[in-house]
């Protein structure tokens, strides 16, 4: 009898650090979280903050592999709540898709298919952020395009100019040889 209550308490032990040992800290899954489950076909407004959330805590990898599923997902089979995924992850990563497309969709979706004023808020926010971030990249990559051509008019000038100081060098040797040439033929005629 004592026998069978050792092997009980054993296994009821053995259980309780088993399940013990499943999570041994939860605030590492908090700091360090996986990539992020599929989205709900219609999502409301606190599940796309926690998903935000989610989003901000993962490393740049996982938030790449996030969006590329999200992408594919809603290239595959569009749906409201994978672009309303996208729309939140496009402000943390750059592969979440192309900034006019998502508006363009975002703008497409009826206000009466939305779960509630909420959502539409937050849709025009997050819209107005995309909007800017656009701008931005738009106005950046002009200014690469100046600063290129700027660039590449200071090389050929340089190039113009080192020329030019070749050339001088090489008019400046000319004359010395010259008036070395003129000393030389001076000497000789002197004697």
């Amino acid at each position: 009898m004592q026998s069978l209550f050792m092997r009980c308490l054993a296994l009821a032990g053995f259980w309780v650090l088993l399940s013990g040992c499943a999570e041994v800290d939860p605030g590492v899954r908090e700091k360090f979280p996986t990539v992020y489950s599929a989205p709900a076909s219609h999502s409301d407004a606190d599940e796309l903050l926690d998903f935000g959330v989610n989003m901000v805590n993962m490393t740049a990898s996982s938030r790449t592999e996030t969006c590329r599923s999200l992408v594919k997902r809603q290239k595959d089979a569009p749906d409201t709540g994978v672009l309303l995924h996208l729309m939140i992850g496009r402000l943390l990563s750059d592969a979440c898709g192309d900034i006019p497309k998502i508006l363009d969709e975002l703008a497409a979706i009826s206000p009466g298919s939305l779960s509630d004023d909420r959502m539409r808020k937050l849709i025009d926010i997050h819209s107005e952020a995309l909007k800017r971030i656009g701008s931005t990249t738009k106005k950046l990559g002009a200014l690469e395009r100046k600063q290129k051509t700027v660039q590449n008019v200071l090389e050929t000038k340089d190039a113009a100019g080192s020329k030019k100081e070749e050339s001088r060098l090489l008019r400046e040797k000319l004359e010395a040889i010259r008036s070395m040439e003129k000393q030389l033929d001076e000497t000789s005629d002197g004697k």
